[in-house]
């Protein structure tokens, strides 16, 4: 029989002892999910594995570029104040606390930086490579081993490029003003409405140090800068340098490498380390790559909702891939490991069954495995000859466990405690071989089936621990989500997905170009300088779908600029009477109306250039409405998408 536990996320260090049963407490959060579940006889939903292509992972563009040897502004200075020795500790080394991800970097406020004004007065404007204008700013965190800064951005001119490196990286991380835009009205219209939402989290390059460089374009309005760096997280170890040994082996000993068993080489690929900002504070977790029915690509990412359970955290996650060791209980780093830095779109977050369930904004790496899953009811759990998973025990390097499946049980804010009811909306987990601690949250739980693995639960917490192997662990049971929610992005019968749409500003002439093609993109990038890549404005279909209509691309071979329409009657006039517009057929689909999750494509003429802009971003319609009058709007174009 399965007794009372207190927990601990990821098993506690500190371990949990047994507590009476009328300590637990009466009060839970109102359940979301379905019940009940589907009955025990009904056949289960299999989702099967499959890796990822290489073609499909190379439609992403890396945001990380070669530093070009002495092209860089010199930065105005901001150095912090040293943290107290008792702050500035390795956090990752504290107890792990219930429902509470791992930390590994603390909030630092900037008072020189805190608003608009005071930045304003500060950058140092001068010309650039590009003829626009290029200024930066340096931030020093003492002692440190990586620091992520917080901008908080209330406006951007349209082809505005920002880069972030550190002091002696060999690399710059380099990201449009559209894409930071971006992410703000994601979690803008996810309804936070705070700060928070609008900041934008850059990369740790590792160090103490961080610049971050804003270059705007030929004739921007400088006035139209308005960013502000109010906070940035003080990183105690840098999880991104991979010959640095800090953090290898700060698990506990009798974990497990993952590297020296063999039947986990596969599964392993589909997990991830996960690295966010919350409120400043930089934490960890782990989560795992899943497949949908109809194997779509689609990077679906599953987690603990103690971890992500809002928009604008998901915003900040990077996820590592391949960390682990290069073999087996070596300390040095796997050549694979490879990061991920656009963060997720949020789902669906449920604390009843600690659920959080993303879609990354960029494709895994060639390799990554999109993990299998089955919402199996747990009354077919009897027999079974065990559960196992992967993770990332106190951040370290990957891990495995395997253990035996205990029962159901209804889980509080602070305890677990065996449950068959309604209530019982976690299993109960023993290992015999291996722990899980603070890190290893959010992790799944597989059971093999056929020679086959799949996902079952993802990991709230528990009491196992190095010092209480025995300590139970409690995982939130995946069939609950599934049955309520999920199914609509697992378990869709079709395959038509939609196409991102890539943009380019033009630097000479201010006009911007759109695309779907991914080798024109590529062309664009290598061979066209003059061309800032953007990232995906949008999303749309490659070909006819239920409820779209074609947009069609011109040429204008007087000013080189592109046309998009999708009226047949605009179409029509621009080729009866505008013979210089060079007609290039559809370039992709989109709706007519707001149906279907589509969302308002903004369309504006620049007169001086005689050229159209289109943006889906309503914060990027309202910036340039009120800084930019040259644009004039002309309303809603048609329709497109916000994501895939």
């Amino acid at each position: 029989m399965l007794s009372v536990l207190l927990t601990a996320c990821g098993g506690s260090g500190s371990g949990g002892g047994s507590v009476p049963s009328a300590a637990v407490s009466g009060t839970e959060t109102a359940v979301k999910t379905a019940e009940p579940s589907p009955p025990a006889s009904a056949a289960p939903v299999l989702i099967e594995s499959r890796v990822q292509s290489p073609e499909l992972a190379a439609t992403d563009v890396s945001p990380f570029k070669d530093r070009p040897v002495g092209r860089a502004p010199t930065p105005r200075h901001v150095v912090l104040p040293a943290l107290p020795p008792e702050s500035a500790v390795p956090l990752k080394s504290a107890p792990a606390i219930f429902g509470t991800p791992t930390k590994v970097g603390v909030a630092r406020r900037i008072a020189e930086t805190a608003n608009v004004q005071a930045v304003s007065s500060m950058m140092s404007w001068t010309p650039s490579e590009r003829g626009g204008k290029v200024a930066a700013l340096r931030f020093a965190s003492p002692n440190a081993k990586g620091v992520r800064i917080g901008l908080r951005v209330e406006s951007l001119p349209p082809g505005t490029m920002v880069r972030f490196y550190g002091d002696a990286s060999p690399k710059i991380y380099e990201v449009s003003a559209q894409e930071i835009l971006t992410v703000i009205q994601r979690n803008l219209d996810a309804g936070d409405s705070s700060d928070n939402a609008r900041t934008f989290w850059s990369p740790n390059m590792g160090g103490e140090a961080l610049t971050v460089e804003i270059e705007v374009p030929p004739n921007a309005v400088l006035e139209a800068v308005k960013v502000a760096v109010p906070m940035l997280s003080h990183v105690s170890i840098d999880i991104t340098k991979q010959d640095s040994l800090e953090k290898v082996g700060e698990a506990g000993s009798c974990n497990q490498d993952v590297t020296c068993a063999s039947q986990y080489d596969t599964l392993s690929k589909s997990v991830a380390l996960m690295d966010f900002i919350d409120n400043g504070s930089n934490y960890v977790c782990t989560g795992t790559l899943l497949n949908d029915r109809m194997s779509t690509g689609t990077p679906y990412f599953l987690s603990a909702n103690h971890c992500i359970s809002n928009q604008t955290v998901a915003s900040t996650l990077y996820t590592y891939w391949s960390y682990k060791s290069a073999s087996c209980n070596s300390t040095q780093v796997s050549p694979a490991l490879t990061a991920m830095t656009s963060g997720a779109t949020l789902l669906y977050a449920e604390p009843t069954t600690d659920t959080s369930f993303m879609r990354l904004n960029s494709q895994p790496p060639a390799g990554a495995l999109f993990a299998g899953s089955s919402p199996f009811d747990p009354s077919s759990f009897d027999g079974i000859q065990g559960v196992y998973g992967v993770h990332h025990p106190k951040g370290d390097l990957q891990k495995y466990s395997e253990g035996d499946y205990l029962g159901t049980a209804a889980c509080t804010s602070s305890n677990c405690s065996s449950s068959t009811g309604s209530n019982a909306k976690f299993l109960a987990v023993r290992w015999n071989r291996g722990v899980t601690e603070g890190g290893s949250s959010g992790s799944g739980l597989f059971r093999r089936l056929n020679g086959k693995d799949y996902l079952v639960g993802q990991l709230l917490g528990g009491a196992s621990s190095c010092s209480q192997p025995g300590g139970y662990d409690f995982y939130g049971r995946f069939d609950l989500p599934f049955n309520a929610a999920l199914q609509p992005w697992l378990n869709a019968p079709s395959t038509t997905v939609r196409t991102a749409i890539y943009r380019f500003y033009n630097t000479g002439t201010g006009a911007h170009f759109y695309t779907s093609n991914v080798p024109e993109r590529d062309l664009v990038i290598t061979r066209l300088h003059g061309y800032n890549y953007e990232g995906p404005a949008f999303f749309a279909f490659g070909a006819a779908a239920a409820g779209t209509s074609p947009v069609y691309r011109f040429y204008n071979t007087r000013t080189g600029a592109h046309f998009y329409t999708m009226s047949e009657q605009e179409r029509a006039n621009v080729q009866a009477t505008m013979p210089w517009y060079s007609y290039e057929g559809v370039a992709w689909y989109a709706n007519t109306s707001q149906t279907g999750g589509a969302t308002p494509m903004f369309r504006f003429y620049q007169t001086k250039v005689q050229t159209h802009f289109y943006t889906i971003n309503a914060s990027e319609r309202d910036s340039v409405q009120q800084n930019l009058p040259m644009y004039s709007y002309e309303g809603v174009a048609y329709f497109g998408w916000t994501n895939l």
